[in-house]
């Protein structure tokens, strides 16, 4: 390996805080906390100055930018697939903003993966995500206390993108793990009754959503978690003590919605997600190859609806469903190898000695996403693709003598991640 390739975390150090200063604005919403900040959008200016920054550093430095290998490709395929779909779609202004939109979130994601080489700053890029999640998870639970905005006269939300319950409850999944892997592993005290509060009221705020794809989601992270864990008696046992905590203090309420899954006919919600997917299901039997283009869901949607339905244009409700109906099957198997790799890179961290627990914790917090993903229609989710970042930077810096990004000279992060 050359000198200059060892110098690479060192030099990407502004590129990294600016990562970081992405992170938080995106998982806290910064510009609700701190309304004066919206005419500057900071996630999306902290990721624009991640990127150029990394850019214009390599190329000052004649050093590679890493696309990923195959995952990365993948993901730049589908990228021009969507692009691409721009020529058959049912709405093209609406496939042109799609394109744009996933691009930009490409950017990110592989700013992301180039940045976060080393287990300390994949560390700390995961501490941020858990204690910006207090903002929301706290805005919600005194939402809810108070009363204030409840969706349906029950459901918790908060503000900016988490104004919509799922998408709140979804983003919060992903941090319990996380937030359970610190409590246990970090050798700061501080950080650790941090990642306690954080995670316990992640827990309460997605209880308090109401949300059903949340529900499964936490359930499946964290079953996923604890038959990871390298101690699994002791991750069962607290995995076991918060689902009796949820079974004594969560609101009737949201037994009651949850358990109306199995009667979605009667349900509006559930039965809109069904109408969904029968439409994605005959787009793909008229356009197996092609779907209806990128973004052009709803516009094919009075094409393909059943009649009771065509008055109502309705997202997907399910990831893996709007890629095949928007972009066929070559789209869809594009965005099963992405997501699929992304995944697979964190579990196959998790056997790492010394920051194993972060891998893991990032794998079933991930999991628990795309599950909840499942049940919702946000392909252009900013949190979908910091998380797929983050679980591929799991792998990379994890394995430092297999990539030529990570810093192999830095010194370890000994048995405890942080």
């Amino acid at each position: 390996m050359s000198k200059s390739s060892t110098n690479l975390p060192a030099q990407d150090g502004l590129a990294f805080a600016a990562a970081v200063g992405f992170t938080l604005s995106l998982y806290s919403s910064i510009v609700s906390l701190f309304p004066v900040l919206e005419p500057a959008r900071p996630a999306l200016l902290t990721a624009g100055i991640a990127f150029a920054v990394l850019m214009f550093g390599r190329i000052a430095r004649a050093q590679p930018i890493s696309w990923d290998g195959g995952r990365g490709l993948a993901l730049i395929g589908l990228c021009a697939w969507t692009a691409l779909s721009y020529r058959w779609s049912f709405n093209p202004p609406a496939t042109r903003e799609q394109a744009l939109e996933l691009a930009k979130l490409a950017g990110i994601y592989l700013t992301l993966v180039n940045v976060i080489t080393t287990r300390r700053r994949l560390a700390i890029v995961l501490a941020v995500a858990v204690l910006a999640s207090l903002a929301p998870s706290i805005g919600a639970v005194n939402r809810w206390r108070d009363g204030i905005d409840l969706l349906d006269g029950y459901r918790a939300r908060w503000l900016g993108v988490y104004l919509d319950p799922n998408h709140l409850a979804m983003s919060l999944v992903a941090v319990v793990p996380i937030a359970v892997a610190l409590l246990l592993h970090s050798r700061s005290w501080a950080l650790r009754i941090a990642s306690a509060a954080a995670g316990g009221l992640a827990v309460a705020a997605i209880v308090l959503t109401h949300s059903r794809g949340g529900a499964v989601g936490l359930l499946i992270a964290m079953v996923l978690w604890a038959l990871s864990a390298a101690e699994k008696i002791k991750a069962l046992a607290l995995t076991a003590a918060m689902a009796m905590a949820l079974a004594v203090f969560a609101p009737s309420s949201f037994w009651t919605r949850t358990e109306s899954i199995a009667a979605y006919e009667e349900d509006a919600s559930a039965q809109g997600r069904v109408w969904a997917w029968e439409v994605a299901a005959a787009i793909n039997q008229d356009r197996p190859l092609t779907g209806a283009g990128g973004g052009a869901f709803r516009f094919a949607w009075p094409h393909y609806a059943p009649p009771e339905a065509r008055g109502i244009a309705l997202v997907a409700h399910n990831v893996f469903l709007a890629q095949l109906g928007e972009l066929g099957w070559v789209g869809l198997l594009l965005f099963v190898a992405f997501v699929s790799s992304c995944l697979a890179g964190a579990f196959a961290a998790s056997g790492d000695g010394r920051a194993g627990p972060l891998a893991r914790a990032v794998a079933a917090g991930f999991a628990g996403y795309i599950v909840c993903s499942m049940l919702s229609g946000y392909v252009l989710s900013a949190h979908f693709f910091l998380l797929a970042a983050l679980a591929a930077a799991s792998q990379r810096a994890l394995a430092p003598a297999n990539d030529p990004l990570a810093h192999p000279s830095l010194p370890a992060a000994g048995s405890a991640p942080v």
